[in-house]
């Protein structure tokens, strides 16, 4: 009989005695607490994924703001108008 078997027909005996070994245990409980923290990714994943959606627009049309007010400084400054006003009072000479 090997090691293996020796393993095996112990737990089997702990198991038909009604207990439960202590691997056996901390591993269930493990098991336990990964499925919750599966539950609550499962939860979560949805939220970030719209989340991420709304972050490349605004991303995006930051980008594309950027992009205009880049474009307005490069561009010749003939748009301005100087708009009428009171006349200015002579300077002293």
């Amino acid at each position: 009989m090997g090691l293996k078997d020796l393993r095996n027909e112990f737990y089997d005996k702990i198991r038909a005695r009604g207990q439960m070994p202590d691997s056996e245990m901390r591993l269930r409980k493990q098991i336990v607490k990964l499925k919750e923290l599966r539950a609550a990714d499962t939860e979560e994943l949805p939220q970030l994924r719209d989340d991420v959606q709304g972050l490349l627009r605004a991303v995006n049309q930051l980008t594309l703001e950027n992009q205009q007010l880049r474009n307005e400084l490069t561009e010749p400054r003939g748009r301005l108008r100087v708009l009428p006003g009171q006349p200015t009072p002579p300077s002293p000479r």
